[in-house]
């Protein structure tokens, strides 16, 4: 009896040494996945200045040495000005990471402003790894602005409501604005709380010179039995136009989106809010 507690003190010895550090695994037989963090990025160019992104390119595997992936311009997918952009032809994610930063620049060039223009990215697939999907930059103008203005709590009313009837972010929702940084700002609601109890997403806009400007292919969570896509929200409409801020008054502004961008549920339409700060 006395030997198999000694047995089994042993084990968990064992097993609470094996518990307390992971040690780092690597890929031998399966190609890892590298690809960007996110579908859709921002890069905003100062006013008669300058700009830059950084953009994670993650691995879905460690590596003991440096891994270095090639980035190339999708140029058919591409309407950002020649010039407005400076993207590196590698990224590389070092020895023993799971990420690496892929650093674009931005220059104002004439042709640049607050209207965003896409600039399409992709990472050329090579031996032993294979590559994720493309990714879209929105580039446009923008001016500097208070770094505590256009945050904390703001009500939503929505002016035009989307293709289902309903207001794309509830009834009188108030939402906490962030400073995710720059011109950037970040909020967390759901998608269509009238149709359903679905999870929070946190979205982003925008301010680029008096304009708001929402960023482009934000995915909902949220589709519909009749496609597989999910329902997306995207920059408005040249036509409709961007919302509108003061940059000396942030009582108040507004915010126009594309709701359901691709038509993925039959109901694609240009949306307005009223944000007003409580």
């Amino acid at each position: 009896m006395k030997n198999i507690f000694k047995y089994l003190g042993v084990a968990l010895a064992i097993l609470m040494v094996s518990c307390e550090a992971d040690p780092l695994i690597y890929n031998g037989n399966n190609n890892p996945l590298i690809s960007f963090s996110s579908p859709s990025y921002n890069l905003e160019i100062v006013i008669d200045a300058t700009g830059s992104l950084d953009v994670p390119v993650n691995s879905s595997s460690l590596s003991s040495t440096d891994r270095t992936v090639g980035v190339e311009v999708i140029v058919d997918d591409t309407t950002a000005l020649a010039g407005s952009y400076s993207v590196p032809a590698t990224v590389t994610i070092p020895a023993n990471e799971y990420s690496g930063i892929l650093t674009i620049d931005g220059t104002d060039i004439a042709g640049v402003d607050t209207s965003a223009l896409t600039l399409v990215i992709g990472l050329t697939p090579g031996s032993g790894f294979t590559t994720g999907p493309n990714a879209t930059i929105s580039v446009f103008q923008v001016c500097p602005v208070d770094p505590a203005f256009f945050t904390g709590d703001y009500q939503m009313t929505h002016l035009v409501f989307n293709g289902f009837g309903v207001p794309t972010f509830g009834f009188g929702t108030v939402v906490t604005l962030s400073n995710s940084g720059g011109t950037s700002r970040t909020f967390p609601a759901p998608y269509a709380p009238d149709l359903g109890s679905f999870s929070a997403v946190t979205w982003e806009f925008g301010l680029s010179c008096n304009e708001v400007v929402w960023t482009a292919t934000q995915d909902s969570g949220i589709g519909c039995a009749a496609t597989p896509a999910n329902i997306e929200l995207s920059t408005a409409d040249a036509a409709f136009g961007n919302g509108a801020y003061d940059p000396l008054n942030d009582a108040s502004f507004t915010m126009n989106l594309v709701d359901d961008d691709a038509d993925d549920c039959g109901a694609r339409t240009n949306v307005s809010i009223l944000m007003t700060k409580i």
